[in-house]
C-alpha cells in the first residue's frame, strides 16, 4: 500500500487518513463500513492494498482503545468473537471480511468504538 497516495477528494494521504480516523472515537463510533470504502473508493485501493489499508485503520483505532462492538437493541455491546488482543481482533476482522468477498460492509457490521459507548 502506497502511504502518500491522495485521497480524491481531500489533500489528504492514506497515511494521514490513517493517523486521523482515531479521533472520531472521542465523538461517535468508527464502523468498518466507513473504512473500506475510503480505501477503496477515495484512495483507489483493491486486493492485498486495500486489506492493508484496512489493517492499519483497525491497528489505529484499537491503539487508541477501542473495542469491537455491534448495536443490538439500541445499545453497544462489545463483540467477543472477535478476540481481545489487537492482533486477534484485526486478524478475525479481515479474516471475515476477506472470506466474504471482500465485500462492502454496511452499518449492521463491526463498529470500533472505545468502552464509554458500551451499554449506550
Amino acid at each position: 500500500m502506497d502511504r502518500n497516495k491522495r485521497h480524491r477528494s481531500f489533500d489528504t494521504s492514506a497515511g494521514e487518513w490513517i493517523a486521523l480516523i482515531p479521533n472520531e472515537l472521542q465523538v461517535d463510533a468508527v464502523g468498518l463500513w466507513q473504512i473500506i470504502p475510503v480505501g477503496r473508493h477515495e484512495f483507489g485501493f483493491e486486493g492485498r492494498d486495500l486489506e492493508e489499508f484496512t489493517r492499519e485503520a483497525l491497528k489505529g483505532l484499537l491503539a487508541k482503545g477501542a473495542m469491537p462492538i455491534t448495536g443490538q437493541e439500541k445499545v453497544w455491546v462489545f463483540e467477543p468473537r472477535y478476540g481481545t488482543k489487537s492482533n486477534e481482533i484485526i486478524d478475525r476482522v479481515v479474516k471475515t471480511w476477506l472470506s466474504e468477498g471482500m465485500r462492502e460492509p454496511d452499518v449492521g457490521d463491526v463498529w470500533f468504538g472505545l468502552t464509554a459507548v458500551v451499554g449506550n
